[in-house]
C-alpha cells in the first residue's frame, strides 16, 4: 500500500484523514467480533465438556451391556440376532449464523426401541446392549454439533485475530505515518510560502520608497 508515496496535497490529507476513520471504524468492528466470538466459544467449550462427560458414561453402560451379552450369548449369536433387526434413524442438519460464522445444528431421532429379541429368545440381555445404544445416538449426534461449532468458531477468531493485528500494526499505521508526513510537508510548504510572501511585501515597499519623492520619504 504505497501510502507514504501520496502527494502532499491538502486534498490528499483530506482523503487519507477520513479513509483512516474508516479503518479504524472497522478494526473497532473486527475487535467486537471477536470478543463475541470468544465468548462463543467458551460457551460451546462449556457445553462440549458436559455432553463428553454424559457421552462416556451412556457409552460406557452401553459396552457394559455388550460385554454382558457377548458372554452369555456369544459374538456368533450376538451377530446373528442383530442381522435380522433393521432399524431407521432420523438425522436433521441445519445452520445458524453467529457473527457471520455458519454453525451446525444436528438432531438425532433414534429409532423406537420396542422389544426386539427378548421374547423370541428368552435373551433379554440383548435388548438392553440395543436400548444404551439408542440412548446413546442423540448425545453422540449433540457431541458432534457442539465440537463441529468449536472448530469453525476457533477458525473465525484467528482468522478475525489475523485482521485486527494487521490493521493495528500495520494499515493504521501507514495512515498515520502518510497523514503525518503530509502534514509537515504542508506545514513546510506555509512556512516557505509565508517567508516568500513577507520578501515579496518587504521588495514591494523598498521599491515604493525609492520611487517616493525625497520628502515624503
Amino acid at each position: 500500500m504505497p501510502l507514504l508515496d501520496t502527494t502532499p496535497t491538502q486534498s490528499n490529507y483530506l482523503e487519507l484523514r477520513a479513509a483512516l476513520e474508516r479503518v479504524r471504524d472497522g478494526h473497532e468492528l473486527l475487535e467486537q467480533k471477536r470478543q463475541i466470538l470468544v465468548l462463543e466459544l467458551m460457551t460451546q467449550v462449556e457445553v462440549a465438556k458436559r455432553i463428553k462427560d454424559e457421552v462416556t458414561q451412556t457409552m460406557a453402560r452401553a459396552y457394559g451391556a455388550l460385554r454382558r451379552a457377548v458372554v452369555r450369548t456369544g459374538l456368533t449369536g450376538l451377530a446373528r440376532q442383530s442381522c435380522g433387526i433393521e432399524m431407521e434413524h432420523e438425522l436433521r442438519y441445519r445452520t445458524h449464523s453467529v457473527m457471520g460464522v455458519p454453525v451446525p445444528q444436528i438432531e438425532c431421532q433414534a429409532a423406537p426401541f420396542g422389544l426386539r429379541f427378548g421374547l423370541t429368545d428368552g435373551r433379554s440381555h440383548t435388548d438392553e446392549v440395543l436400548q444404551r445404544f439408542l440412548e446413546a445416538l442423540p448425545l453422540v449426534a449433540e457431541l458432534a454439533q457442539v465440537e463441529n461449532a468449536v472448530f469453525r468458531l476457533a477458525r473465525e477468531i484467528r482468522r478475525t485475530q489475523r485482521r485486527v493485528k494487521a490493521l493495528e500494526k500495520a494499515y493504521i499505521p501507514q495512515y498515520e505515518e502518510a497523514l503525518k508526513r503530509i502534514q509537515e510537508a504542508l506545514a513546510e510548504r506555509q512556512r516557505e510560502e509565508f517567508i516568500v510572501l513577507r520578501r515579496v511585501k518587504r521588495k514591494h515597499r523598498l521599491a515604493e520608497e525609492r520611487t517616493l519623492p525625497e520628502g515624503r520619504r
